[in-house]
């Protein structure tokens, strides 16, 4: 190595010897950006373009003596029946199955006469608001083929719907609001007998065995679901076996 002044090192040398002295600043460490509305927006957007899962089915099957044939799992939380159908999941809400089947039987003895009835023991009074008494009036007719029978001054009630589990007064009451509000031109027997089916059929709570549960799913071949029920509730989801699967990433 040269021994003089700075003379004595050459251009190439005193270069070199910059390069590997020189201080490399340290490179400022950015803070990552937060998302702004713009960022926020799309990502809204690409999860609304996100394919979704197709939801249960509510469509119940039209062949014949599908119910019957499903396995019955079980009932979940007193309310729901699981059953598996052939490569499916599917639940069935007992309290609308019921109603739906009571339904279709009282529609069909609709056509040739009124509903089965339960007489009292002693007429029973009736506290109905004017209004309502002078509906009664004018539906009696209705009611009567529904299953109830008044007394002649309209201020009592004599006879009850068959296997009514409600308080026939207060079934009554919410009857003759209902028929108020439906008007002249609605089928007011129809809406009569699905406010009876409702209150006779059994509720969500109801603990059901077995041979219940497969009564009731063999009574509902009978129906004819394509038929509005009171509520327009579905009365089972359906869930196929390869979309489980999927959701479960299999």
């Amino acid at each position: 190595m040269p021994l003089g002044g700075d003379s004595a090192w050459s251009p190439s040398l005193r270069a070199e010897l910059a390069a590997r002295t020189a201080i490399v600043p340290r490179r400022r460490r950015t803070p990552p950006r937060r998302p702004g509305p713009r960022d926020q927006r799309a990502r809204r957007g690409a999860r609304r373009r996100a394919p979704s899962a197709p939801a249960p089915s509510t469509l119940a099957p039209s062949s014949p003596g599908f119910f019957a044939r499903l396995r019955l799992l079980g009932q979940l939380d007193h309310t729901y029946l699981v059953c598996e159908g052939d490569g499916e999941l599917v639940l069935i809400d007992q309290h609308v199955a019921h109603e739906r089947v009571i339904l279709h039987g009282l529609r069909t003895r609709g056509d040739h006469g009124p509903a089965a009835t339960q007489r009292l023991l002693f007429p029973a009074p009736l506290t109905l608001a004017a209004a309502h008494r002078a509906l009664v009036a004018r539906v009696g007719d209705t009611l009567r083929r529904a299953g109830f029978e008044l007394g002649a001054d309209g201020g009592s009630l004599v006879a009850v719907p068959a296997g009514l589990r409600a308080d026939p007064e207060a079934v009554l009451t919410a009857l003759l609001g209902e028929l108020d509000a439906a008007g002249g031109d609605a089928p007011l027997l129809d809406r009569a007998l699905a406010t009876v089916a409702c209150h006779t059929a059994i509720r969500a709570g109801d603990t059901l065995g077995p041979d219940e549960a497969r009564a009731l799913l063999r009574s509902m071949d009978e129906v004819d679901f394509d038929e509005p029920g009171l509520h327009g509730r579905p009365v089972l989801l359906r869930l196929d076996v390869a979309e489980l699967g999927r959701r479960f990433g299999r």
